[in-house]
């Protein structure tokens, strides 16, 4: 991953509004760099473990941590404390056993949920784009910046489950009627309702999608919502 270019920290005042840091404390905080989050949907990871987990006391100590390989995203091992972590994305502490999973909520950013080992190896990926590429293979572009390859005839909004590090497709999740999405953005962030009508967009509307939650109808634009599936096959709340 490349570094920074320019400053490596921001002042805690010009951070996300999102982010649950503590606005008094500090004066800076660290800057996440380029990579699979943008900075305001996600954390650096020494901010993560230190304000979010509250794993360690200071940033020198969160750093140790992180150089001495002890702390896995989605099953890869990361050494750089600015790496950003976002939605749905795994973060393993084997030597404590510990294991989360980033999840969306109302109030914050992100909440960190903590799952069993068992589930450490599993995360659902929203498709962002698909494309055609030589070969006439399919390459799928996920909401994490990732990108499989792979002849599944997936659509843009259906989700994959898969199976961490190695990307492995266990489940491909189609939006339809019928099934639960999770709505990741705004003021109902966290909860899940079952797909009552997808309304295709129009020229000055987005795709849509009518969830019901707990017999209430709300619609929402399709970048609010990722499908979990009828069957939700991971934890998430």
């Amino acid at each position: 991953m490349a570094r920074i270019s320019g400053s490596t920290r921001l002042k805690v005042q010009k951070a996300p509004s999102l982010w649950d840091i503590s606005r008094k404390r500090y004066r800076f905080i660290l800057k996440p760099v380029p990579g699979p989050h943008a900075i305001a949907e996600s954390y650096p990871l020494g901010v993560f473990l230190r304000d979010i987990l509250r794993l360690t006391n200071t940033m020198r100590e969160s750093r140790r941590v992180i150089i001495d390989g002890k702390i896995k995203v989605d099953g890869k091992i990361r050494y750089d404390e600015h790496f950003p972590v976002g939605l749905m994305d795994i973060i393993s502490i084997d030597s404590i056993n510990k294991y989360y999973r980033l999840l969306p909520d109302s109030k914050r950013l992100l909440i960190p949920s903590e799952i069993d080992k068992n589930e450490s190896n599993l995360k659902i990926c929203k498709i962002k784009k698909k494309v055609i590429i030589k070969g006439n293979k399919t390459q799928y572009g996920l909401h994490d910046g990732r990108t499989i390859i792979n002849n599944i005839n997936a659509k843009v909004n259906d989700s994959l489950l898969l199976r961490v590090p190695e990307q492995e497709i266990v489940e491909h999740i189609k939006l339809e009627k019928g099934v639960n999405a999770l709505i990741i953005k705004g003021e109902s962030a966290g909860k899940i309702g079952i797909i009552e009508e997808i309304k295709e967009g129009t020229y000055t509307l987005p795709k849509r999608v009518i969830l019901n939650i707990n017999d209430r109808l709300l619609e929402l634009p399709m970048d609010m919502v990722m499908v979990v599936g009828s069957n939700i096959p991971i934890k998430l709340r």
